[in-house]
């Protein structure tokens, strides 16, 4: 009787200890998971934290000239002087239709359209708005077809490429400022926008 007593009792130690075992070892692969877990989190903040600084990288190639040209003639009676708040209607560039702003400077020269293809090996581009003479090599006025190179730096890849006239318009030409509508920083000095591109506020 009393083997039977000892017997069953150490069943139950082994059945106890078997627990015990089976019991921490789920743990471990808890915790395991747990590690895994985290450093796969952390390794989706480090990727999502590369997009970011590559996406800002690629921005920084489109940062515009902020310079106003000195040797322009400047408009004397134009529609909207200097100083003037007003609301773009331009969609140039992403944030910029409805976005409100200032004139910053008022020329009186004619405005180009070109088709380009950058120096810096990016895709063509296609009906680029607006250029001056001013951002020709030689400096001189042309017509829609004309083949020209441009020393402009208003975007990157745009300085020593070659380029197609596409469209010709009468000044005056437009520097403006204003805030994106896409919450992007304050662009200063936007070269260039025509008189129907913009409208009083």
């Amino acid at each position: 009787m009393q083997k039977k007593t000892i017997g069953w009792l150490l069943a139950l130690l082994l059945v106890f200890i078997l627990g015990v075992v089976l019991v921490l070892g789920l743990k471990d692969q808890d915790k395991h998971h747990s590690k895994k877990m985290t450093m796969s989190s952390s390794q989706m903040q480090m990727s999502s934290s590369s997009s970011s600084m590559a996406m800002s990288s690629s921005m920084s190639g489109m940062d515009m000239d902020e310079s106003l040209p000195a040797d322009l003639p400047k408009a004397t009676q134009p529609k909207y002087p200097v100083g003037s708040k007003i609301t773009l209607e331009a969609d140039h560039m992403t944030g910029m239709k409805g976005a409100k702003g200032t004139v910053a400077a008022a020329y009186d020269v004619k405005l180009y359209e070109v088709d380009y293809q950058p120096t810096n090996g990016g895709k063509k581009v296609s009906g680029h708005k607006w250029l001056t003479k001013e951002d020709f090599s030689d400096m001189m006025d042309h017509q829609e077809g004309d083949t020209v190179t441009l020393t402009s730096t208003h975007m990157a890849g745009m300085k020593g490429a070659k380029a197609t006239i596409t469209k010709v318009v009468n000044g005056p030409a437009y520097a403006v400022s204003y805030q994106p509508t896409n919450g992007g920083k304050m662009v200063m000095n936007h070269k260039y926008l025509v008189e129907s591109e913009i409208k009083s506020r």
